[in-house]
């Protein structure tokens, strides 16, 4: 999504109450009153969601939704709600209060403000299988629960204190910064511009890969990287394969984070491939994986020997085209 669309009027919000909400439930220390207040202000607020369209939605009804227009009601349909993942896996509706809250936009291509009343909505609909809400996934992470919508403090009273409501640690916020990177950014770049995108992993390399890794910290919080975390080595195998094999970093490691990538291009045909190495939970082999064209993460087998990861991967796309024909 385009930053200068956030700069119509529509996108434009004020939500100085809410911040004050939460803000001083934070500070009270999980008090009832606070959490029930924080709740209704944020029902009443007006807030900005990543969306997805039907392939079959009207262009000319997408667009008046994008401008903030109103729909006619045979113009309605059901969008298809993007979401994001905490480290257990456990999935969100995101939601940002203000443009200001948005530092990258290259994981929502499309987004529209609605009433936050809408996203609890959805949340509580058991079919949508969503946790809770994430206010500002980018910079503050703020969870709402999916019962905190649902409970009367009046009656839990004290009782009620249970995490309703939190906010994302330093650390939490690494595991979804990298994630996102590692199973989103990456991936969308290189499906999006083949090619161009390994000629540029080619030229800059860990310079690269530092800008990416860094952009979900925004101006706001520093990066906890350095371009010595990364290590880019391009080989051009045979006239049909070009690899780029890629060492992540190795600091702050946690399970399903990527210890290392593989970026397969046909030169001749523009396919491109994406695999990664894994780190497998304790006790556990790591883990080859690949995200597919269409998004999906799949874990595909254990790890091979170190040395010989990019021979499995090859070895792999091999027999996937002979299985084709």
């Amino acid at each position: 999504m385009d930053k200068k669309i956030l700069a119509r009027k529509t996108f434009s919000l004020d939500n100085a109450e809410l911040e004050k909400a939460i803000e001083d439930y934070k500070a009270s220390k999980n008090d009832v009153k606070k959490l029930e207040n924080l709740i209704r202000v944020f029902k009443e607020a007006q807030v900005i969601v990543p969306v997805a369209f039907p392939k079959k939605a009207d262009i000319n009804v997408v667009l008046k939704m994008l401008r903030g227009e109103p729909l006619k009601k045979n113009e309605e349909f059901r969008m298809i709600p993007v979401t994001v993942s905490d480290p257990d896996g456990n999935k969100y509706a995101p939601v940002f209060t203000s443009r200001d809250a948005i530092l990258e936009t290259k994981d929502f291509p499309y987004m529209i403000r609605v009433p936050a009343e809408q996203v609890v909505r959805n949340v509580l609909n058991e079919k949508a299988g969503l946790t809770g809400v994430m206010l500002d996934p980018q910079t503050k992470g703020f969870i709402f629960r999916r019962h905190a919508f649902t409970t009367d403090f009046s009656k839990q009273g004290a009782s009620s204190r249970n995490v309703q409501v939190k906010k994302v640690s330093k650390a939490e916020f690494a595991v979804l910064a990298r994630n996102s990177v590692e199973k989103g950014q990456i991936p969308k770049m290189l499906f999006e511009k083949k090619s161009e995108f390994v000629r540029e992993l080619d030229e800059r390399g860990a310079e690269l890969l530092l800008e990416l890794y860094a952009k979900p910290y925004g101006d706001k919080l520093p990066s906890p990287y350095t371009i010595d975390d990364f290590s880019v080595m391009a080989l051009d195998i045979n006239e049909e394969t070009t690899a780029v094999c890629i060492e992540l970093p190795q600091k702050g490691l946690f399970v399903q984070a990527a210890l290392s990538a593989y970026v397969i291009l046909n030169p001749q045909t523009e396919e491109v491939y994406y695999y990664m190495i894994e780190k497998g939970a304790k006790g556990e082999s790591n883990v080859l994986c690949n995200i597919t064209p269409d998004g999906r993460h799949q874990e595909l087998m254990s790890a091979p020997p170190v040395g010989s990861e990019l021979t499995a991967v090859l070895d792999l796309i091999r027999e996937e085209k002979e299985e084709a024909v």
